[in-house]
């Protein structure tokens, strides 16, 4: 048993050395979105002059804007901004496709390598295509029907909005030049973020998914997976509460896939920016106790011997998971067309003419 209790530990382990590389992967692929935002912002305050110069400074002291006529002037400004943002979504585009699909390669691998060193046996790496891999992050197979691509539109459409309404402030009056271009710089800014901020989502997304197809590959030495929730003040309620669920109660091995959607509040990732991610219980080991990399109240590093996000929470003077999960808002753990409800909702997993599927709990499928 001393083996096979190391077994696990040095999984873990390894586990925590792939995800720091990960981390460092999403940063690196964020900062290459700047040049292109960078390019835009140029050109958005580039035309605000134009505009600016044209209908602001050169116009009739006593002249009265008009609806009609600050509305002809806002479509003029669109006419020329939009094929700036059609170009920037046509660079955004294929790049967060190749980074999503190369982090769902990347949880595949890495999984698969990870179990054959820990467990010291052959594993099988899944079959998975370039082809197969566009499938999966293309499929709206989440609640809200939403794949990556159609947030970040989403996202550079919210630049024309927010164009449309400075030029506006700015040909009737209601801004001088320097405030219109500072918001609108502003606004392209917040656009820069939201797409970050969706693609380094999107990439927890696909390192998780990658990582589940791995050991869904190598069940016959795997017997579930639990979530495992960084363990500092930035963790959130249900991810705390989740993790320390999840080590009682290991999910399997398809849960949170296209085939066994997760619920809300117990999937990864569960909100924007979610640090999670699945780690894989081998086969009659259980979770083995070893020190965890955490922050102390200081948000000085050091190893803690707490097997529970609510045990480490005592141990720093944090809340505790329960009086997180009651000061939190459970809302922003769903997604459209989900309720509160859901959030409290039991399934279970059972064989219904050959196929296994998720029925709510203590539902006779049967009858």
């Amino acid at each position: 048993m001393a083996w096979i209790s190391e077994a696990q530990k040095h999984y873990e382990e390894y586990v925590d050395y792939y995800t720091s590389l990960l981390e460092d992967y999403v940063d690196d692929h964020i900062l290459e979105l700047a040049p292109a935002y960078g390019q835009l912002q140029e050109a958005a305050v580039g035309y605000l002059e134009e505009v600016a110069k044209k209908y602001v400074n050169e116009q009739n002291p006593d002249f009265v804007p008009t609806r009609r006529w600050a509305k002809k002037i806002q479509e003029e400004y669109l006419t020329k901004i939009i094929p700036e943002l059609n170009l920037l979504n046509a660079k955004l585009q294929p790049f967060a496709t190749s980074v999503i699909c190369g982090t769902v390669f990347y949880g595949a691998n890495t999984t698969a390598y990870i179990l054959e060193q820990a467990a010291k046996c052959a594993v099988t790496v899944p079959n998975l295509t370039a082809s197969g891999v566009l499938g999966i992050i293309a499929n709206p197979w989440l609640p809200d029907k939403k794949t990556y691509s159609d947030r970040i539109r989403t996202s550079v459409s919210l630049v024309a909005s927010k164009s449309e309404e400075v030029v506006k402030e700015l040909v009737t009056k209601k801004m001088q030049y320097s405030d219109a271009a500072k918001k609108l710089s502003q606004g392209i800014q917040e656009s820069y973020y939201n797409a970050s901020r969706i693609i380094r989502t999107e990439m927890t997304r696909a390192n998780a998914l990658g990582t589940s197809y791995s050991l869904m590959e190598n069940a016959d030495i795997v017997d579930g997976k639990y979530r495992d929730a960084t363990f500092d003040s930035k963790t959130s309620a249900y991810c705390a509460a989740d993790a320390d669920y999840s080590k009682r109660n290991p999910y399997d091995l398809d849960y949170d896939t296209p085939m066994n959607p997760g619920l809300p509040g117990r999937r990864i990732p569960n909100h924007p920016h979610c640090r999670c991610r699945w780690v894989a219980i081998l086969s009659g080991l259980g979770i083995k106790n070893r020190q965890k990399a955490a922050l102390d109240q200081y948000s000085d590093l050091y190893y803690t011997k707490a097997t529970s996000y609510d045990e480490y929470a005592k141990e720093v003077g944090l809340p505790s998971v329960k009086d997180m999960v009651n000061a939190d808002n459970p809302k922003k753990y769903l997604r459209p067309g989900e309720t509160l409800a859901d959030l409290n909702r039991q399934v279970v997993r059972k064989r219904f003419n050959g196929q296994i599927i998720t029925v709510p709990l203590g539902l006779d499928i049967h009858n």
